[in-house]
């Protein structure tokens, strides 16, 4: 994922409390995003924007499987990857950086208002592995193109 390079601000291992990250975010009213990378069945990144201290846009990926997901559908797999095992950013950018990311990709975009008091219900307790081959029997060998390794 390429977005503006910012100030980290914060960075920490996952997993963390989202809860108390975008509660600080809110009252401070932060522009800039959470980035995290979990290393689970596939490495997952995600990111969840914030403009003006509200949840605004989201985007959830695997690069080895070549599976993205943007806005409301992305909000799902992000809120997961907090519970995985991996490592996070927050990292600080201008309200039109944040203006300029979702301008050229409206896909990001949450739609409605996403409520701190919501998020904890939306949150599960554990990871789970949500990114899988869409193929199935399809061999982990060939999904990263590596099949010539068979034998």
């Amino acid at each position: 994922m390429n977005f503006p390079v910012g100030t980290v601000v914060f960075k920490g291992s996952s997993p963390y409390k989202l809860e108390e990250i975008a509660a600080n975010a809110i009252g401070k009213k932060f522009n800039g995003y959470i980035i995290q990378s979990i290393s689970a069945h596939f490495i997952e990144e995600g990111v969840l924007f914030f403009r003006d201290g509200e949840m605004v846009a989201c985007v959830a990926e695997c690069l080895a499987l070549s599976k993205s997901f943007k806005g409301k559908e992305a909000l799902d797999f992000f809120l997961n990857q907090t519970k995985g095992k991996g490592f996070f950013q927050v990292v600080d950018l201008s309200r039109s950086q944040v203006d300029l990311v979702t301008a050229f990709d409206e896909k990001l975009l949450l739609g409605e208002k996403l409520a701190l008091k919501d998020l904890p219900k939306l949150i599960p307790v554990t990871f789970s592995n949500r990114f899988e081959p869409s193929e199935k029997g399809s061999d982990l060998l060939e999904t990263y193109g590596l099949s010539e390794l068979k034998s």
